[in-house]
């Protein structure tokens, strides 16, 4: 069985008015293909501690991939609070952790702890989350980065704890990740490079007795014909390409040092990789998350999520277009897909 996640910017830049944004969540509760949406974290961003509890009060279904960075609150708050909004969402939440790579976007928050650090103090801070979820009798924690005592919550997430997602390339990403997560998501690479991801963090996460789950992150561009789809390709090539110097669309930061970011940059050297992995908008937009892309008809891009899937891929963060978003468009498709796919 495949899952399909999507992306979605609940409330946007300049929105007062949230109807925009319940017409979004209604949109999406259409789709019967959609498992879970992402609703990403930065500091200028609305806050995702908002919206993602106003979209689960509006829609019976909405399933949201809620990221959090460590740092913004204390663990045992983070885990009283993940556990009744799970309570509230009727289980379905999940939680993205991003340790987060912009220097600059951390500081807006108060966050100076060197980018050396963050995963020591991630690993601790999931620790304290993890033991506040299930411990049953009060605990103490005397930490490297925390201090709690007397730790006990009364409401516990609906099936004991809430599952956790996160990425990242460095070795210090790769462990703690096999030392939390239960879904892995990975940036879109070809197929030899996410083959090479997917072995390494097997293998970290069995040095703990832990089994894994992957995501990868990818735009469709899904036409009658190639040309067709390279024709909706370029279309957004060249308006993200118009719109350069400004902060249209969502890109990498030149602050940002990530490993991940400079892996993404790498890929570029090659526009088109494989039979349809094109990294046409990874270039423009810096490296971003989720720039690289699919062209072509469904045929093509089916037998390559196909071969993903082989190689241990369970679920696929698909978007599209400029904005990286949802586009009911893609129904059709990948109701197919979840069905051959499975």
């Amino acid at each position: 069985m495949v899952d399909f996640f999507t992306g979605l910017q609940l409330l946007q830049t300049g929105e007062t008015d949230p109807g925009q944004m319940i017409a979004r969540i209604q949109e999406l509760d259409r789709s019967e293909v959609i498992d879970r949406v992402l609703v990403g974290y930065s500091s200028t961003w609305p806050h995702n501690h908002a919206t993602a509890p106003f979209a689960l009060a509006a829609s019976p279904k909405f399933s949201p991939i809620l990221a959090h960075r460590p740092g913004v609150m204390s663990p045992v708050a983070a885990a009283r609070y993940f556990a009744t909004l799970d309570v509230l969402a009727r289980g379905r939440l999940a939680i993205n952790v991003v340790v987060g790579g912009s220097d600059k976007d951390l500081r807006r928050e108060s966050d100076d702890l060197p980018k050396s650090e963050r995963y020591r103090r991630a690993v601790e801070y999931l620790d304290v989350v993890r033991r506040t979820w299930t411990e049953t009798a009060p605990f103490d924690h005397y930490g490297e980065y925390y201090t709690a005592e007397a730790v006990k919550i009364q409401t516990k997430p609906v099936q004991g704890q809430v599952p956790i997602f996160m990425g990242g390339e460095s070795a210090d990403a790769v462990d703690f990740g096999a030392r939390h997560a239960d879904l892995y998501m990975l940036w879109g690479e070809p197929f030899a490079g996410t083959k090479e991801r997917i072995d390494r963090v097997t293998a970290a996460a069995e040095g703990y007795g832990r089994d894994m789950r992957f995501s990868l992150s990818l735009r469709l561009f899904v036409g009658d014909t190639d040309d067709d789809a390279w024709a909706q390709a370029r279309a957004v090539e060249q308006q993200i390409a118009e719109a350069a110097g400004t902060n249209k669309f969502l890109r990498s930061s030149s602050t940002d040092t990530s490993i991940g970011r400079e892996r993404a940059l790498a890929l570029t050297a090659e526009e088109l990789h494989d039979d349809c992995f094109w990294t046409g908008l990874t270039k423009l937009l810096g490296g971003f998350a989720n720039s690289q892309a699919l062209v072509g008809t469904e045929e093509r891009i089916l037998n390559t999520l196909g071969t993903y899937r082989d190689l241990g891929i369970g679920a696929f963060l698909v978007t599209t277009g400029a904005e990286a978003g949802w586009d009911p468009a893609l129904e059709g498709f990948l109701a197919r897909a979840k069905k051959e796919l499975a």
